[in-house]
C-alpha cells in the first residue's frame, strides 16, 4: 500500500501547481498568529479540564528545533487522548460559539477526515474545492491517542483492521472527489496513475460511504482500555504501526517554548521525532519541504458568510424572482400562468401557503421553448439563469429559474447524485401540453409518463442510499441499468411524446412530462386559455380561466386546511451569496 501513498504527492509536489492560492509571507505570519491564538486558547481549555495534550508532527518539530513554527509551515498539531475528546470539544463549543467551529469524525455530519479540526469562524483557508468556504477557515489539528491492546494478536489484528480501513477510505475520497484530484495531477503522471488506480479501489465503498466511515472510526477506538500499555496515532503521519507507543513512556510530558508560549511535548521526542522524520535536526532540502495546497484564504473582515435565509426571507426572495420572469414575459409576448401550490395559494391565502417554500407556473408548449431559446442569449436577469431538461443542465422533463446567488441543500440530496442536482434556489417552469380527449388514452399516457419520471429518478439515484438495506438491494439493479440508458434519453422521449399533442389545437391541455397529478391535470384547452387574473403577495398574476376546476380536480376541496401532519414543505435550507438584500 506505500506505493500509493499520497500525503507526499499533496504536501511535496501537487501543492506547488498553478492556479492556487499561493501564500505570501506577511499572509503566511497572519496565518500563524491566527493559529497560535487557537491553540493558547485550547492549551487553557486542556489545562482547565485537565485534559492531557501534546505538540504533535512538525509542530513538536518545531518546538524542539526552532522554538516555535517551522519556518515554511503554517499550522500546529496536538495529540489528545480519545477519553478526553469529547469533554474537550464539549467545552470548546461551550466556551467559544461565537469564535470556533469544530469538526470531529461521528460528531459533523459529513465530515470523512479521521482527525479533529478547530476552525477561526470568519476565516477562509481553503485547501480542496469539495469544500464549503464557511466549513473551511483557519484551523489547528487534533490527533487522536487511541488505545490498542497488550495482547500482541489482538493488537496486530487491531492495526491491520485499522490501517485497511484507513487506506480504503483514503480511496474512497479519492474517488468521491476525482474531478478536482484529476484536475490535481495534471501533467504529473505518477499522481495521476496513483490516483486513478485509488479512485477505482476506492468505487466500491460508493455504495454505503457512511456506513464505511463509521465503521473505519469505530475500529480506531474498539480498545476501551484507557491503562493498556501501548497507544496509537492512527490518523497521524506513519499511522497505526509507525506511531505505536508505550503509553507510560510517550504520554510523559514536559514543557517546552513555542513561538513564546510553553506548551507540552513528550519527554520521549527523541524517539517520536525520529521516527517520524529520520535525521530531525537536519533541515529537509527545499523540495521536501511541507506546504499546503491552498485555493483560498481570507482572514476576518474580508469573508462574509452565507446568510441563512428563514421561510419568510425565502419566499421574500422566490416572489422578486416571479416578477422578474413576469416582467421578462411581458417584454417578449410570452404566455404563463401560476400552477399547482401557487396557485392554490393565491386564491386560498393570497399569497404562498404559509409552510411553503416554491413557486410553479405553467408555459404553454410553443412559449416554453421560445422561452428557453430567448434565455440562451438574453436573462431573465443577471443573476437569474434558466436550466431545463431539453438543454441537459436539468435532469428534469421541464425547466428551473434559478437564483445564481444563493446556494441551497434538501433532505433529498441524500438519496440523489450531486451532479443530478440544481443547488439554488428556483422558480418550477412546466411546460404544457395538449391532453388526449379519450379519457382511456390520457389515463395510458399519465401511466407512460409515471413510469418515465420513475426511470429518471433511478438514473438520478446515489448507489447504497435508501430507507431500508432491502429498498437499497432491490433497486440497485435499476438504478445502474438507467445510468446507462441516460436520463437524457428519457427525457427526449417523454417530450417527443408529450408534443404529438399539439398544446394549441388540442381540446385538453395541462402539464404532461411532469404531470403528477395524471388526468387531474387536464382541463378544456379553451377554458385554460381564457385567463383571469389573481392576487399573490399583493401582485396580480396570470391564471387559467378554469381555476376552480383545476384545483378541485387536484386537491379536492381546495379551501379546506389540510391537517397540519400534512402541511410539509421541501425541507430546503438556503443560503443567500450575494450583496445585502435591504430587507
Amino acid at each position: 500500500m506505500a506505493v500509493l501513498e499520497t500525503n507526499e504527492l499533496f504536501k511535496e509536489r501537487l501543492s506547488r501547481k498553478q492556479g492556487m492560492h499561493q501564500l505570501l509571507p506577511e499572509e503566511t505570519e497572519r496565518v500563524k498568529q491566527i493559529v497560535l491564538e487557537i491553540t493558547v486558547d485550547i492549551v487553557s481549555l486542556c489545562e482547565e479540564l485537565s485534559v492531557p495534550y501534546m505538540l504533535g508532527g512538525g509542530s513538536a518539530l518545531g518546538a524542539v528545533r526552532h522554538q516555535g513554527f517551522i519556518p515554511w509551515d503554517d499550522d500546529i498539531d496536538l495529540n489528545i487522548p480519545r477519553a478526553d475528546i469529547d469533554r474537550l470539544l464539549d467545552a470548546v463549543e461551550e466556551r467559544y460559539p461565537e469564535k470556533y467551529y469544530v469538526e470531529a469524525p461521528l460528531r459533523t455530519p459529513g465530515y470523512l477526515s479521521s482527525f479533529i479540526q478547530i476552525h477561526r469562524r470568519g476565516t477562509v483557508f481553503q485547501e480542496y474545492l469539495a469544500q464549503k468556504k464557511e466549513d473551511c477557515g483557519i484551523k489547528i489539528d487534533i490527533f487522536v491517542i487511541e488505545n490498542t491492546f497488550d495482547q500482541i494478536i489482538l493488537r496486530k489484528l487491531h492495526g491491520l483492521l485499522v490501517q485497511a480501513g484507513l487506506f480504503f477510505l483514503s480511496c474512497y475520497r479519492m474517488f468521491a472527489w476525482r474531478k478536482e484530484f484529476k484536475h490535481l495531477s495534471k501533467g504529473d503522471a505518477k499522481a495521476a496513475l496513483v490516483m486513478k488506480i485509488k479512485g477505482i479501489m476506492g468505487l466500491p465503498f460508493a455504495v454505503a460511504p457512511h456506513f464505511f466511515y463509521w465503521c473505519v472510526q469505530k475500529s480506531m477506538m474498539c480498545c476501551k482500555d484507557d491503562n493498556s500499555r501501548y497507544v496509537t496515532i492512527p490518523s497521524g503521519r506513519k499511522h497505526f504501526f509507525g506511531e505505536l507507543y508505550q503509553r507510560k513512556s510517550f504520554m510523559d510530558t514536559q514543557s517546552m517554548v513555542f513561538q513564546g508560549h510553553l506548551f507540552q511535548v513528550s519527554k520521549e521526542y527523541d524517539h517520536y521525532l525520529s521516527n517520524l522524520y529520520g535525521d530531525y535536526m537536519t533541515l529537509p532540502p527545499e523540495e521536501h519541504r511541507e506546504h499546503h495546497v491552498i485555493y483560498d484564504l481570507k482572514f476576518q473582515g474580508e469573508y462574509h458568510p452565507p446568510m441563512l435565509l428563514n421561510k419568510k426571507q425565502v419566499q421574500k426572495l422566490l416572489l422578486s424572482m416571479l416578477e422578474d420572469f413576469a416582467s421578462y414575459c411581458r417584454k417578449h409576448g410570452l404566455r404563463y400562468y401560476l400552477v399547482g401550490g401557487t396557485l392554490l395559494g393565491a386564491v386560498r391565502h393570497k399569497g404562498f401557503i404559509p409552510w411553503d417554500d416554491d413557486i410553479d407556473v405553467g408555459m404553454p408548449r410553443p412559449d416554453y421553448e421560445r422561452f428557453l431559446e430567448l434565455t440562451r442569449t438574453e436573462p431573465v436577469a443577471p443573476y437569474l439563469q434558466a436550466i431545463s431538461g431539453e438543454e441537459y443542465t436539468l435532469s428534469n422533463p421541464y425547466c428551473e429559474l434559478i437564483h445564481m446567488q444563493t446556494r441551497l441543500e434538501r433532505s433529498s440530496s441524500r438519496y440523489i447524485r450531486q451532479k443530478c442536482q440544481n443547488l439554488h434556489l428556483f422558480i418550477d417552469i412546466f411546460p404544457q401540453d395538449g391532453w388526449p380527449e379519450n379519457d382511456r388514452e390520457a389515463e395510458r399516457l399519465a401511466a407512460k409518463m409515471k413510469k418515465m419520471r420513475y426511470m429518471i429518478q433511478n438514473a438520478r439515484a446515489k448507489i447504497g442510499k435508501g430507507t431500508s438495506p432491502l429498498r437499497i438491494l432491490a433497486k440497485t439493479p435499476a438504478v445502474l441499468t438507467m445510468r446507462l440508458v441516460g436520463w437524457q434519453r428519457v427525457i427526449n422521449c417523454m417530450n417527443r411524446i408529450a408534443k404529438t399533442y399539439d398544446y394549441d389545437s388540442s381540446r385538453y391541455v395541462g402539464a404532461v412530462t411532469y404531470g403528477i397529478y395524471g388526468p387531474g391535470e387536464r382541463c378544456l384547452h379553451d377554458e385554460v386559455v381564457d385567463f383571469t387574473e389573481v392576487t399573490f403577495e399583493g401582485k396580480r398574476y396570470p391564471a387559467p380561466g378554469c381555476y376552480d376546476r383545476y384545483l378541485t380536480q387536484i386537491f379536492g376541496d381546495y379551501m379546506q386546511l389540510p391537517p397540519e401532519d400534512k402541511r410539509v414543505d421541501h425541507k430546503m435550507k438556503v443560503w443567500y451569496e450575494g450583496e445585502a438584500l435591504g430587507w
